[in-house]
């Protein structure tokens, strides 16, 4: 179908996504400020997809936005929702097994209401691009766990001017591991959810839910790397790399 990219495109979907970001990198904007490159994904898709599909393909990609009705078996909404509150527990967990100081546990949960639409939304801004755009030639080209890496470290790489101007290396290096783990969860769970933009924007969001709200404790990318990629290589054991959806004692 004509609408469907082919790995050249994707290759020039990145380079436009770091094009558009350069205002971003030259004025060496940080958070919140950086959140001004959230949608460049969004917008090298759209004008990739009406170069080569026209308005109805632009279209159809805007609403794979919405796409739950893909996820069929609705106990994937499980990992989708809870797999990163799982990480950011276990983050925590360490933690205290560390002997790191906590004054103690905080739930800002009159601002979760806020939080969760703005995450989301931010979360269209670059899923569309990454999942909906990008993530299936590159399965089709070299597979879901390469694919997985592949988007991953693109993915690590465009944050990396924000993330090394706002914190020190060992911060940097662990957020950038845990965001290629992350995304491997995300081709696993996007290729079980009947390759649902809407499950990846959902779980995109609880990244953001997971990282950002204040809980009382640090947020630690070297650990939340580690948890990460135990997940992953459970993952990839249980389902297989080709794939990362067949289950393998199932």
């Amino acid at each position: 179908m004509k609408n469907i990219p082919t790995a050249t495109f994707v290759w020039l979907f990145f380079l436009l996504v770091f094009l558009f970001s350069l205002p971003v990198y030259v004025l060496r904007l940080v958070a919140p400020y950086s959140l001004l490159m959230v949608f460049n994904p969004f917008i090298a898709a759209s004008i990739l997809t009406c170069r080569k599909a026209g308005s109805d393909g632009v279209r159809l990609l805007w609403k794979r936005s919405f796409d739950y009705k893909r996820i069929r078996r609705k106990i994937w909404y499980i990992p989708l929702l809870l797999l990163i509150p799982a990480a950011t527990t276990l983050q925590y967990g360490l933690m205290r097994l560390m002997g790191v100081s906590i004054p103690g546990l905080q739930f800002p949960l009159l601002m979760m209401p806020v939080y969760f639409p703005v995450f989301f939304i931010l979360a269209i801004g670059e899923e569309v691009g990454w999942s909906g755009y990008a993530l299936d030639p590159l399965q089709d080209r070299w597979g879901a766990l390469p694919a997985g890496i592949i988007l991953g470290t693109v993915w690590a790489l465009w944050h990396l001017v924000p993330y090394s101007l706002a914190n020190p290396p060992l911060w940097v290096a662990g957020q950038c591991v845990a965001t290629v783990m992350a995304r491997i969860l995300m081709v696993w769970l996007y290729n079980n959810t009947g390759k649902s933009v809407f499950g990846m924007i959902l779980f995109h969001a609880m990244i953001n839910m997971g990282s950002v709200p204040d809980y009382g404790f640090p947020y630690d990318p070297v650990l939340v790397s580690v948890i990460l990629t135990v997940m992953a290589a459970v993952v990839v054991f249980l389902w297989g790399p080709g794939t990362l959806a067949r289950y393998r004692y199932g």
